[in-house]
């Protein structure tokens, strides 16, 4: 991927990438960021930790600790491509080529956002187990929103008096 027939970027060609490679967060708005919010209660329209509020002290213990190992594992792949720039970054500048670096940028970019998003998860549901009556607050509030959109299921089968 390195070439030595580049011709050094310009400052119009760092404007062209970054609105193209960032483009405000809409870019980073990956499959994972759709995930955790689903996961969350839906993103921005309800309380940002409503989703997990549902579920019990173990699994949000379990959530809790897969989300700080990912938040980790993402930063441990930025510390490796940092690693692997710094070596090509050795080489004469013009070897890398714009779209090498593009590429670059855009998975940094794309990790430190999966970095954000696993920690947010980590310290919701840290919070979560923490204060299990606000939990169940939470978790009341949600449900009620949840049917009201229809996106909780109703009992098939309700029980006495219902």
């Amino acid at each position: 991927m390195l070439t030595g027939s580049h011709v050094a970027p310009t400052a119009n060609d760092g404007a062209f990438i970054s609105a193209e490679i960032f483009g405000g967060d809409h870019a980073a708005a990956t499959s994972l960021g759709e995930l955790l919010d689903h996961l969350l209660g839906g993103g921005a329209r309800i309380q940002a930790d409503a989703g997990l509020s549902r579920f019990c002290q173990q699994r949000l213990a379990v959530i809790k600790h897969g989300a700080e190992a990912q938040s980790l594992e993402c930063l441990h792949g930025l510390q490796a491509m940092s690693l692997v720039l710094g070596v090509a970054l050795e080489h004469p500048r013009d070897e890398l080529s714009m779209p090498v670096l593009a590429d670059v940028a855009w998975h940094f970019h794309v990790q430190l956002h999966a970095v954000e998003r696993w920690r947010e998860l980590a310290e919701n549901a840290a919070g979560l187990l923490e204060n299990q009556r606000v939990a169940g607050d939470v978790a009341h509030c949600y449900v009620s929103w949840a049917r009201s959109i229809g996106e909780w299921p109703e009992s098939e089968n309700p029980g006495p008096g219902q």
